[in-house]
């Protein structure tokens, strides 16, 4: 009986229209959306460079969207308002881009500065050996200092994340901040917790002999990465 029944079902589903196709896209349409794309590829990969400073390429990304407009309209021979009403038309590809480790930049995280504000005095990882021959041995501790000093550790600016940043990770983080801040794509944002402190934006280390509990080298305290979906 349970064999029958699962092959009626069967046969019900394969009698069933399949969904239904979206018309293709109008040539013309489809020209205006690859040439905004294209142009947008091509702007984002000029600000990747070595030369480029952080705050040039963050600058530039407010503007790529007036400038991938008027690129695009030039080269189809056809005025920017016209690319902005066929851009509405488009075929919508959802594209995910990650700020990936320079998330701490747009999420607000510390700019530099030490990772930790506490003062200790550290404890001797290793003695010297004195004496007068090999029979007699005497160990001796260094002098502590005088005064406590700093047991925090440089965390990075975003200008120095920037220059140690790779191609591709530059390319990401100047399309992520083109993407928020234009009014041409739907966007969203999601998150999802830091590799390094799980989520926690803090570390538990040990650094001369003293417990520390740090910001993240990583996310710099803000706990997540950032991810920006459009279309």
């Amino acid at each position: 009986m349970k064999i029958l029944a699962g092959a009626l079902a069967i046969l019900l589903a394969s009698l069933q229209d399949p969904p239904a196709k979206e018309p293709p896209l109008d040539p013309a349409v489809q020209k205006v959306c690859d040439m905004v794309r294209s142009r947008c590829t091509a702007l984002v990969s000029q600000q990747t460079g070595s030369k480029v400073k952080f705050e040039d390429a963050v600058a530039q990304a407010g503007k790529l969207e007036e400038a991938i407009v008027e690129e695009s309209a030039k080269k189809l021979g056809i005025t920017p308002d016209e690319v902005r009403e066929v851009w509405k038309k488009r075929d919508r590809k959802p594209r995910k881009i990650t700020y990936g480790d320079g998330s701490w930049i747009p999420s607000g995280g510390q700019d530099g500065g030490l990772d930790s504000q506490v003062k200790g005095t550290p404890v001797p990882d290793s003695t010297d050996v004195v004496g007068s021959g090999p029979s007699i041995l005497t160990r001796r501790k260094p002098p502590a200092p005088a005064e406590p000093v700093p047991m925090g550790k440089p965390l990075k600016t975003k200008e120095e994340w920037w220059a140690t940043a790779t191609t591709g990770e530059r390319a990401a983080f100047v399309e992520a901040e083109f993407v928020r801040k234009s009014a041409m794509v739907d966007k969203k944002e999601e998150a999802k917790k830091c590799a390094t402190c799980n989520g926690k934006g803090t570390l538990n280390v040990k650094r001369g002999g003293i417990g520390l509990t740090i910001l993240c080298n990583r996310c710099h305290g803000t706990k997540e990465d950032l991810i920006v979906v459009y279309e």
